[in-house]
């Protein structure tokens, strides 16, 4: 009897090993969201607590709103600063506005506004991390559907 070499073979993985494989995928993304969800939470609080150990207080100026907040404002030394990454919870400022601003002094990059703290980056966290729930929700249908269809072609193709 004549045998096929091993590396003559089919080297497709058996459709099982496929679904299991996707299964681990859409899991991973589900867990990746949670970790990442989880440590935008966690960054804020961590740049808070920063703020609060080394804390300056100054009346800045906001210089452009969208998606990066601008402020100036001069420290207690009298040194103006413009932090690049913007202002921390900026919600319902506009240009031209004067706030109060909480800053770490030994880095005038961290700048929140004074009053406002990490659990405003709960609800974005929370609505980032529904959203990915319900888009591998839908990749994790749409595998189930796959592996369904697939399977309902074989039984017909046997019987």
């Amino acid at each position: 009897m004549l045998t096929v070499p091993s590396f003559l073979r089919s080297s497709r993985p058996a459709r099982e090993t496929v679904h299991r494989r996707l299964i681990q995928a859409v899991l991973a993304l589900v867990l990746l969201a949670t970790a990442v969800c989880g440590m935008m939470v966690v960054n804020a609080a961590v740049g808070d607590a920063k703020i609060s150990r080394d804390r300056g207080v100054a009346v800045a100026d906001v210089l452009a709103e969208g998606s990066t907040t601008l402020v100036r404002f001069r420290d207690d030394t009298g040194v103006y600063h413009q932090p690049d990454r913007g202002l921390k919870y900026p919600t319902g400022l506009s240009r031209g506005d004067r706030v109060y601003v909480d800053y770490q002094r030994s880095d005038t990059e961290n700048v929140k506004v004074q009053g406002r703290g990490w659990t405003l980056s709960v609800i974005p966290a929370l609505s980032v991390w529904l959203v990915s729930l319900v888009v591998t929700g839908l990749m994790f249908v749409a595998v189930q559907w796959w592996w369904r269809r697939g399977n309902a072609g074989e039984r017909t193709t046997v019987a």
